[in-house]
C-alpha cells in the first residue's frame, strides 16, 4: 500500500471518528423535554442579546478561500 492511500484511509477514519463523536455529543446534551428545550432557547436568546452571532471577518474570508474553486 502506498503512502497516499494510507493517508487517505487514516483521514477517512479520523473524519468518521470526529463525526461519530459530534453525533454522540449532540445526543448526550440535547434537551429531552420541551421544558428543557425552552430553557436552552431562552439561554441562547439571552446570550445573543449581548453577543453578536456574525463570523469573525478573518474566519469568513479563510472559509471562502478554502472552498474557492470547489464545485457545489
Amino acid at each position: 500500500m502506498n503512502q497516499t492511500v494510507t493517508i487517505e484511509i487514516v483521514d477517512t477514519a479520523a473524519f468518521r471518528l470526529l463525526r461519530d463523536l459530534a453525533a454522540m455529543s449532540l445526543i448526550r446534551f440535547a434537551p429531552e423535554t420541551s421544558v428543557e428545550s425552552d430553557m436552552v432557547t431562552s439561554r441562547l436568546n439571552a446570550v445573543y442579546t449581548r453577543e453578536g452571532s456574525a463570523l469573525d471577518p478573518g474566519l469568513a474570508l479563510a472559509q471562502t478561500e478554502a472552498i474557492a474553486g470547489e464545485d457545489w
